[in-house]
């Protein structure tokens, strides 16, 4: 038996193992909730005539009991060999029924006009009315989902089940953005919006993903698959075709094939950890667990809580980034598994690196979950967002180096500091070794990925082609094709995936190390100097006194000739050298326009609100003070990084200069 086979039997064995102790705590659960239905405990409580009843009961329910666990038991010895009890637990229950991956189900959506119009995404640079000004039909004032996207009412209509005053917005991102044109785009379905008790197979939200950046429209499903198997917590998915009815706009119109996506809620923690409790975190801007001080207020719009945390909580975050961040070695490597699921994270990373899923914490700072742990209070990785791995990713280079992304580097060059320290301790960067030839002799294999597609495509087939078809009927462009980027499709990435793999664990390649592109001097990049640039007392925060000052400074830099007064010409032209006067720390990026020509023209006309073409020191001085007033809507006195970059963002148009 070669050391490959042994390492997978080894592994089924303790899957096994870990399937039988969860069995018997549900076993355990059992006993109690017979004899609590059998009301054996109240008979006890009552007086001790009726303990002979009582005892008559007890029998009864351990019986009964003890039939359910042989039952559960035996279904325990029957896991299917490759089939982990994370996958085997998610399909049972009546959620599961849906969640199907294999099943093709038959949506149909209907909205008035009214609500249809209302529910178009807001688009900051080109104005519109305020948020809370959106009234509802009637008449109460319309949530909006992060300034964004609009709730709508409509009817959804679900293999034949009508559902009715269902909530619809639009979601997503880029994979919103780049979808302009196009009717079909991602949708969130409250089934429960306006009625708590409505469900549909106990399913409460639907995501539906159109797919607009995945020709395959496989890429979702296919990844998810590969985590749970992998016995990494994640998503289920089915598939569903859309058919949309707006009357005198779309009638029964063919919206096409869409991948609905399990929400990540309350019920799913139960599902996958046994309990609703615990802080559920959804991050942005969060590559590595930064630390950023002892204030929770300097984490809370990072971390995305889904509920207000407890003051342990939000202190065991904070505790955690400052393991990763301010321990020395000794202290990282004695206490990082009493705060982290190790073993977990190391999948966490290990399926992300197999997939080429670089649009997450690989890369970029986004679509992930964290979960801290009720119980052992340790924080727990899962992913979201999978419709751009598989090599998808527009900015992760050429396919062809995405494809021969590096094992054993697969996080970008500029570092990640939880994942450069794991794999610093011999013990864990070994047991990612062993966990990344586990899964390719396993779960990846070549094999077993082109049985899971043949499947998913022998489902979506026919969908797949009336889809195409619904899109050149409404003459759309279908896949937008972000800087000319073509993604390869999954039967050639398996096939070049696995040959890089091999070349990799052969030590005859160390694979692709993505580079972070030096990203443009834009509206962010602007807002972040500005952090670092006035933060004088260092504590990561900007008060009204350091932004003050800061400005004036400015002032007197660009103001050369000393007349007190600067026109839009000398302002945009002084500007590089306030960013970046001689005795500041950071160097001059070598780069082109610093900022770009637009944030400079967009910040002189913020100043210049008079419309006067002529800025004043005191002009500018007081501007950003008033300014800084309206940001800090809880009066703290300072503003976080995350207040200060969303509202220098709002203050500067995005419209390009006349150089640009």
């Amino acid at each position: 038996m070669g050391a490959t086979s042994a390492f997978v039997i080894a592994g089924e064995n303790r899957s096994r193992h870990k399937h039988l102790v969860t069995i018997g705590g549900q076993c355990k659960a059992r006993v109690m909730e017979m004899l609590m239905k059998f009301g054996a405990m109240d008979l006890y409580r009552k007086s001790m005539m009726n303990i002979i009843s009582a005892r008559i009961i007890i029998i009864v329910a351990l019986v009964f009991s003890w039939v359910a666990c042989s039952a559960m038991l035996i279904s325990a010895d029957e896991l299917p060999a490759g089939q982990s009890p994370n996958e085997v637990d998610q399909s049972r229950g009546r959620i599961g029924d849906f969640y199907v991956q294999t099943n093709l189900h038959q949506f149909h959506l209907e909205l008035t006009a009214a609500e249809w119009d209302a529910m178009a995404a807001i688009d900051p640079r080109r104005g519109g009315p305020p948020v809370e000004f959106l009234p509802t039909a009637d008449g109460g004032q319309r949530a909006v989902h992060r300034g964004r996207f609009p709730w709508a009412v409509g009817s959804l209509i679900i293999d034949g089940k009508v559902l009715k005053s269902v909530g619809v917005r639009y979601k997503g991102n880029a994979s919103f953005n780049l979808m302009q044109g196009s009717l079909k785009r991602n949708l969130k379905i409250k089934i429960d919006r306006t009625d708590d008790d409505q469900r549909y197979s106990d399913v409460k939200t639907l995501n539906l993903n159109a797919g607009g950046l995945d020709p395959s429209k496989l890429r979702d499903a296919l990844g998810y698959a590969v985590f749970r198997k992998a016995g990494v917590p994640s998503p289920r998915t089915t598939f569903a075709e859309v058919t949309l009815t707006v009357p005198g706009k779309y009638d029964n119109e063919h919206l096409g094939l869409v991948t609905i996506v399990e929400q990540v809620n309350k019920s799913f923690l139960k599902d996958r950890f046994g309990s609703k409790k615990g802080l559920l975190m959804k991050p942005e801007g969060v590559s590595s667990v930064e630390y950023h001080g002892v204030d929770w207020i300097d984490y809370e719009s990072l971390y995305r809580p889904d509920d207000k945390p407890l003051v342990g909580q939000s202190k065991r975050v904070i505790e955690f980034a400052r393991l990763v961040n301010g321990s020395d070695d000794k202290q990282f490597r004695s206490a990082i598994d009493s705060y982290l699921d190790v073993d977990g994270f190391l999948r966490f990373i290990a399926v992300n690196a197999l997939i080429v899923n670089l649009d997450t914490l690989l890369v970029m700072p986004q679509n992930y979950y964290l979960y801290l742990h009720p119980s052992n209070e340790k924080f727990v990785f899962f992913p979201w967002d999978l419709d751009i791995s598989f090599a998808g990713w527009p900015l992760g280079g050429p396919p062809e180096k995405q494809m021969d992304l590096s094992l054993t580097h697969p996080h970008s060059s500029d570092g990640h500091r939880l994942i450069d320290r794991l794999f610093a301790i011999d013990e864990y960067k070994s047991r990612y070794d062993q966990i990344v030839g586990e899964l390719v002799a396993g779960v990846f294999s070549k094999d077993q990925l082109l049985q899971d597609i043949e499947e998913l495509e022998n489902v979506t087939r026919e969908a797949l082609a009336r889809d195409t078809a619904a899109v050149a009927s409404r003459n759309e462009r279908g896949y937008p094709a972000p800087r000319g980027y073509r993604p390869p499709d999954l039967r050639t990435f398996v096939a070049q995936r696995s040959a890089s793999i091999e070349r990799q664990l052969a030590g005859e390649s160390a694979g692709y190390v993505y580079a972070k592109e030096v990203p443009p001097f834009g509206r962010s990049q602007m807002a972040l100097h500005i952090l670092v640039q006035g933060d004088t007392n260092q504590d990561r925060r900007l008060s009204k006194a350091e932004l003050v000052t800061l400005m004036g400074q400015w002032f007197d830099v660009m103001d050369k000739d000393k007349s007190g007064e600067l026109d839009k010409a000398s302002f945009v032209r002084g500007l590089s050298d306030a960013l970046f006067p001689p005795d500041f720390s950071h160097a001059r990026p070598k780069r082109g326009d610093i900022p770009e020509r637009y944030v400079a023209e967009g910040l002189f006309a913020a100043v210049d609100s008079g419309k006067e073409g002529i800025v004043t020191k005191g002009g500018m001085t007081f501007f950003f003070g008033e300014w800084f007033e309206t940001l800090d809507v809880d009066n703290r006195g300072s503003l976080d990084r995350q207040t200060f970059v969303s509202g220098l963002r709002k203050l500067i148009s995005r419209s390009p200069g006349p150089n640009k």
